[in-house]
């Protein structure tokens, strides 16, 4: 994986080297610059000398600063900050300076400062080209600009004297330098009570509905990763995922006797005449009828070798969604339709691959805005209520408050203002929502027909990879707005004895949510539960789970739950899942869940089925599933009680392994992925934390907690 700093370098080069060299276009140059040893040292040959000597004498100062790897990383903040301010006009000298540092401070492993954030930036035009003479074919590599990038910005804002923020901020982006500090009590820090009315008594439980009788359906998808530049015959096995470019490698060669076919039997082990799936033509036509198309025989015409199994149409465990099968996906999800009728769909975020070397501004609306239309052309007039995910964005991860939306010429708001546009001319919201919809993160609230309310939040706001969330991160506790227009709506519905779905891409009990955001927002639920709040939805974990809120500092006991949240899995196979969908059983009035089903497609089968369509198979009901016997009362919701009491109990008992095993088939949809929970007579170590911390949390400090111990 490339910084954003190296993804830039490389465009810069490509542009250069495309020019020059005929026949090779960019993402051909991507893919050989990405696997030189080292993209840094050209920059530093063509800097002036007085500015190699200012970089190297303050390098000198940082490393031979004496502290705790902690301090250090504090050390190298406030020092990089003093010299901005010292320095204004040598800003670019100050991102080479802290990337030269890191570097030398993994023994000038250049790989081991792929991911830091030294040279992030909205804008990826807004570089300076000292582009040389390629003519000879030796790159010289060009530089980016470095006056104007996020960290920069980020890093002139940082309250460096308050040490909580640094703690954060070293050990979510300094590779936990710093512990992860225990999270304040929000309400002692903010005082986030007074952001709303006092409850009154008639709030506590929900009214008795008059009108609750009938049940409708809703459809909900998410973590599509569409994989553009997903190439049938390309290194299905690699080292680096996400597999299927044409720059897939496996590092490990096999041996001069390997025969890739005999790999595919482990994926078919009762098929005595396997027929390889190789149709890279492969496709759904206009009329959504399926093309197999011919087949082709890659080692014949190409001769290559791979270490397992070269990659077939409709996809592998180790590369993202290849088109054709989000389009397999979103037909199942139509056939469906024709017989649950719909009435509208959520989508909790990620239509964006992880191809880091490869994303643009460009590569990210161009897979947004193809699976955003696909939605459109399956699923018709079904209104689909979008939130955007955490690859939604260029760079990725990141989202600026408003305040910060124009920096210099970097733009902070264009990708969510193409979007919203996108789907307000596929007729899922109207016109006049279309400002709201962009001063809010592309977040949103909508009212469908039957007057349930969905609130739409931009998980960017509170994700741990986005610099922007740093800045007075322990003092500000709503630099974007966010949770003021979440609570809003919230006293608006309450007073109006209306019903309030929330959805997200990062559900605030992953450890990719800062904590604090993760306590406030849960404090917005226990104040707005059960009258108002009637579920919350995610996605991102590719994972099937559920996760139930019980009151502050309680034990989990059926009298403590407050609320649940429900978290999708994806149609991406990335990493070892099978790809799958649900949608719900909906009480009108009252807007419960009474009931979940689960859809999923064996996707090795595809690899030996002869180029067939995938085979999607009903996967479960919740009910069915996790009390057979039903004793659950038939017009009682999927409550957060119904999961306290038929999953996270039976999880609770180390002995179960019977029940833990069959979670952890659930949350990988049979895939490989699946844990091993037998441990002689226990549940393994790995699938009882895969499975108690996940039901059994609701903050991210508490889960993250739950895993280590």
């Amino acid at each position: 994986m490339l910084s954003s700093f190296l993804f830039l370098l490389i465009s810069v080069v490509s542009l250069a080297y495309s020019h020059t060299v005929p026949g090779l276009d960019s993402l051909q140059i991507q893919s050989k610059l990405s696997k030189r040893a080292n993209l840094v040292d050209p920059i530093f040959n063509i800097l002036p000398d007085d500015e190699i000597d200012f970089i190297n004498s303050h390098l000198t100062n940082l490393t031979n600063f004496n502290g705790s790897k902690c301090d250090s990383c504090k050390n190298r903040i406030r020092y990089g900050r003093s010299l901005l301010d010292e320095y204004p006009d040598k800003s670019h000298l100050v991102s080479l300076l802290l990337f030269k540092y890191c570097v030398v401070s993994h023994n000038n492993t250049e790989s081991k400062c792929d991911n830091i954030d030294f040279f992030v930036t909205t804008d990826s035009k807004n570089y300076q080209d000292f582009s040389g003479d390629y003519s000879s074919g030796v790159e010289q590599v060009g530089a980016v600009n470095f006056y104007d990038n996020d960290f920069l910005q980020v890093l002139k804002r940082l309250n460096v004297s308050n040490d909580l923020d640094l703690d954060y901020y070293c050990y979510y982006k300094g590779s936990s330098a710093c512990k992860l500090p225990d999270t304040p009590d929000v309400e002692e820090l903010f005082g986030i009570s007074q952001w709303w009315p006092e409850k009154q008594p008639q709030y506590y439980f929900p009214p008795n509905y008059t009108n609750n009788s009938e049940v409708f359906n809703v459809l909900h998808l998410t973590d599509i990763h569409i994989q553009l530049r997903y190439e049938v015959g390309t290194e299905g096995n690699c080292t680096s995922t996400p597999c299927a470019v044409p720059e897939s490698v496996n590092q490990v060669l096999p041996g001069k006797d390997y025969n890739f076919t005999d790999s595919y039997k482990v994926f078919a082990p009762n098929v005595t005449d396997i027929e390889l799936s190789f149709y890279p033509d492969a496709h759904y036509d206009e009329n959504n009828q399926y093309v197999k198309g011919d087949y082709y025989d890659y080692p014949k015409y190409r001769g290559w070798n791979f270490k397992n199994s070269p990659a077939t149409p409709f996809g592998g465990y180790l590369a993202d969604a290849p088109e054709i099968l989000m389009n397999s996906s979103l037909l199942n999800m139509a056939a469906v339709h024709k017989e649950k009728n719909f009435e509208f769909a959520i989508f909790t975020g990620d239509v964006v691959d992880h191809i880091y070397d490869s994303c643009t501004p460009e590569y990210t609306k161009a897979e947004e805005v193809k699976a955003f239309s696909a939605m459109k052309h399956f699923f018709g007039n079904i209104p689909v209520l979008p939130a955007l995910g955490n690859h939604d964005s260029f760079p990725y991860g990141q989202l600026a408050p408003t305040q910060y939306n124009t920096t210099g010429n970097s733009s902070y708001t264009w990708n969510e203002d193409e979007m919203v546009d996108l789907w307000i001319n596929n007729e899922w919201f109207e016109e006049k929502s279309r400002e709201d919809l962009k001063s809010h993160y592309a977040g949103f609230s909508y009212v469908t027909n039957r007057g349930l309310k969905v609130i739409g939040l931009n998980s960017n706001a509170y994700y741990q990879k986005n610099l922007w969330t740093y800045i007075d991160h322990t003092t500000n506790p709503d630099p974007f707005g966010q949770w003021e227009f979440l609570v809003n709506e919230l006293v608006e519905s309450e007073k109006n004895g209306q019903r309030v779905w929330i959805m997200a891409h990062i559900p605030v009990t992953d450890a990719d949510t800062l904590p604090i955001n993760s306590r406030i927002f849960g404090k917005i639920v226990e104040r707005f539960s059960p009258y108002t709040i009637a579920n919350i939805f995610y996605g991102h974990t590719h994972q099937d789970q559920f996760h139930v809120l019980y009151s502050s500092n309680s034990s989990q006991e059926a009298e403590d739950i407050i609320n649940m949240s429900w978290v999708l899995q994806s149609i991406t196979p990335l990493s070892n899942y099978n790809p799958s969908w649900r949608y719900y059983e909906v009480e009108n009035e009252s807007f419960n869940i009474m009931n979940s089903y689960n859809y999923y497609t064996q996707l090795n089968e595809t690899f030996v089925n002869g180029g067939a369509e995938p085979s999607w198979r009903f996967e479960y009901s919740a009910r069915d599933l996790y009390d057979p016997e039903g004793t659950w009362p038939e017009d009682a919701p999927l409550n957060a009680t119904f999961w306290h009491t038929y999953v996270l109990t039976p999880i609770k008992n180390e002995t179960n392994i019977e029940f833990n095993h069959l979670f952890s088939q659930m949350q990988y949809r049979y895939g490989p992925g699946v844990l091993d929970c037998k441990n002689g007579s226990v549940v393994s170590d790995d699938c009882y934390n895969d499975n108690y911390c996940v039901v059994g949390s609701f903050y991210s400090d508490d889960y993250q907690k739950c895993l280590r111990d």
